[in-house]
């Protein structure tokens, strides 16, 4: 359907008549620009109005239908007739009118009501008059279904959502936008027929009739079992898809929680091993010092012993007296303060008093016969000698390792410490509600891909079976028709009937595969284009018309992910890869489309969108904001009418007239 002209009378703010012309041909671009509020939500609701007795894109409000000046024209309790009438040309040629009226009632000043509800009149032109239909409402349903007005009229704002909406919407209307229905249609009308058929035939011949159901069944269930197989072999693709998708969206929140999980029962682990280690070296430790007790508590004393060879041999070249050199030597530690051992002689000390004792009884026998105490130091020098002799070399170095790695292996358990800390801080952080929810899906998904991957093996099975089976049936009814000698023609048309079925039901699947990935590749294709960034690699559309973006480091994320700008052009170009694509003509109406996008997606958008609606129209309603710079460059050698929407007169009385421009 092309969009001639469009007359509108006493609809909200356009007291009217106002009447407007649209482009076709090769300008098929008509530019509506209007300030916000100026009327251009109206304008494109005037459209939905007539077509469907709708206002989709109007908030609600206490605002009458009827406009305000034209009551103002009237008396209370007059009557003032509101009417959007629409020119269009058929595919065939013919000029169809559609008119929407309704009656209104001035009940006050500023206050009317309907009178009755509104009036879709058509008339079409059959070459010489205008010929009224008598069911509009079937003619509107049957060349502009209201399901398709999604896809040809819709908002800026709408744009930006259109992602949001349930899937199964958005594929019903793909169906509908591609006729897919008519193949539908033809199908169950197939059906219909050749259950009419039977029944008569089995009147004639029960036991052919019964056969006849049998190989009907057997080729059913093939193409049905053929169909599943695809539909199972696409399902696998697009649940790979999702499960990619989905461990995006664990990446994308922070981290893995299971692997945080993971990397923490690690740590734990790694942390008590190095505890048993260090209790090991412990022990080894004490076992070195409790096995050496005696030559380590006794090494320094030993080795200070030594020292007395050195005293005795001065004290023998410069006095020569045994008893002067020991008494000289003990008054030195007096002097000193300090024992060979290293202990404190501090004065009035008991030790320092025994030594003094020790001096005086030394000097007052030091003439009297008996053992001397250079014999006994001599003595003991002999002994520690042995005991040194004896004491273990690498003692001090062992235990200076096991120190080392004692204090490594404690440095190690904090590190972990610090690391688990860490991460239990990290997974405390996370949604893991989410997360789980996440896992739990891509688990969900795993299983029926395996329990689909199993189908698959079991349909292709199948498969293989039922060319025998229908050519076993074959010959049982090749046998029967021969026995029986049977020539009727309702077979022949059981056998049409049954054709047409596969035919139909064939079609129906092969295009419904084609369109999902030919949108795909349109749309992957444009949006490139249109798109200035390089992120994005690819656009998906599933079986299930589920749009994803690949970005170009292989993440799959939803259609509702990017940005605001971003997600409008996607949802244009597959609005307009949809249309382009589709077997209905239908005008693109677009109110405020590109307000959200920078100035160089606007270029883009103007070059690219002219593309898409070649030999189709399209009504783009902007702000005066929009229709400027490159993007009215691009665009204008597109256009075949430009109006400019105006508000005039006082506050509370004006109404919205359109001016034609060009400029």
């Amino acid at each position: 359907m092309i969009i001639k002209s469009m007359t509108i009378e006493n609809y909200r703010p356009y007291k009217g008549p106002v009447s407007i012309d649209f482009a076709r041909g090769e300008k098929n671009v008509t530019i509506i620009q209007g300030r916000n509020d100026a009327g251009k939500t109206s304008f494109i609701n005037a459209f939905t109005w007539c077509l469907y007795d709708k206002e989709p894109f109007r908030d609600e409000g206490i605002e009458g239908r009827c406009n305000q000046l034209a009551l103002d024209k009237v008396n209370v309790k007059d009557e003032v007739d509101v009417k959007v009438e629409m020119l269009m040309e058929d595919s065939s040629g013919r000029d169809v009118r559609i008119i929407r009226q309704q009656t209104f009632i001035k009940t006050s000043e500023i206050a009317s009501r309907s009178k009755s509800n509104s009036e879709l009149l058509i008339y079409r032109n059959d070459g010489l008059h205008d010929v009224k239909l008598k069911e509009p409402e079937i003619y509107i349903k049957n060349n502009l279904p209201e399901s398709l007005q999604e896809y040809f009229m819709f908002t800026g704002e709408k744009l930006t959502q259109f992602f949001n909406k349930n899937q199964d919407f958005v594929k019903n209307g793909v169906y509908t936008l591609y006729q897919l229905d008519l193949l539908e249609n033809i199908n169950i009308q197939a059906k219909k027929w050749e259950n009419y058929f039977n029944g008569k035939f089995k009147k004639i011949n029960p036991r052919l009739s019964q056969l006849k159901d049998e190989r009907s069944r057997i080729i059913e269930d093939k193409q049905n079992d053929n169909i599943q197989l695809r539909k199972n072999k696409e399902r696998i693709k697009t649940l790979e898809v999702e499960i990619k998708t989905l461990y995006a969206k664990i990446g994308s929140s922070g981290a893995d929680a299971d692997e945080i999980r993971r990397d923490i029962v690690n740590l734990k682990d790694e942390k008590r091993s190095l505890k048993y280690d260090l209790e090991d070296i412990k022990k080894e430790y004490s076992l070195i010092i409790s096995n050496n007790f005696s030559h380590i508590m006794s090494y320094d004393l030993l080795k200070s012993l030594e020292k007395w060879v050195d005293f005795e041999e001065e004290s023998e070249e410069e006095i020569g007296n045994e008893i002067s050199f020991v008494v000289s030597d003990l008054k030195k530690l007096l002097k000193n303060k300090e024992c060979v051992c290293g202990a404190s002689l501090e004065e009035h000390t008991d030790s320092y008093k025994h030594i003094e004792h020790l001096i005086e009884s030394l000097e007052e026998t030091s003439k009297e016969s008996g053992p001397k105490i250079e014999d006994i130091i001599s003595k003991l020098l002999d002994i520690s000698g042995n005991i040194l002799s004896r004491y273990p070399k690498d003692v001090i170095s062992d235990l200076t390792n096991k120190k080392q790695r004692i204090r490594e292996i404690d440095h190690d358990i904090e590190s972990k410490d610090i690391k688990i800390t860490g991460l239990e801080t990290r997974l405390k952080n996370l949604d893991i509600d989410a997360i789980d929810e996440l896992n739990k899906q891509i688990e969900e998904n795993q299983k029926l891909i395996k329990t689909l991957t199993e189908d698959n093996t079991i349909l292709k099975e199948n498969l293989n079976t039922y060319p025998l089976m229908i050519e076993e049936v074959d010959m049982l009814i090749s046998q029967a028709i021969m026995d029986e000698d049977i020539r009727d023609d309702i077979a022949d048309k059981m056998d049409f009937c049954e054709e047409v079925k596969l035919i139909s039901k064939s079609l129906y699947d092969e295009l419904a595969v084609n369109i999902y990935q030919t949108l795909s590749k349109v749309v992957t294709e444009e949006y490139k284009t249109i798109h200035w960034k390089p992120d994005y690699k690819k656009i998906i559309v599933d079986q299930d018309f589920k749009v994803l973006v690949e970005k170009s480091r292989g993440n799959i994320v939803s259609a509702t992910d990017p940005s605001t700008g971003s997600r409008n052009v996607l949802a244009l170009t597959f609005m307009a890869a949809l249309n382009s694509l589709s077997g209905f003509v239908l005008p693109q109406v677009i109110d405020t489309p590109i307000a959200s996008l920078d100035l160089e997606m606007r270029s883009e958008v103007a070059k690219a969108l002219p593309r898409y609606m070649e030999g189709k129209q399209m009504i783009l309603l902007v702000m005066n904001s929009e229709y400027t710079g490159e993007f009215k460059t691009n665009i204008q050698k597109f256009v075949g009418y430009q109006y400019k929407l105006d508000y005039v007169g006082a506050e509370g009385e004006g109404q919205t007239v359109i001016n034609e421009f060009d400029e």
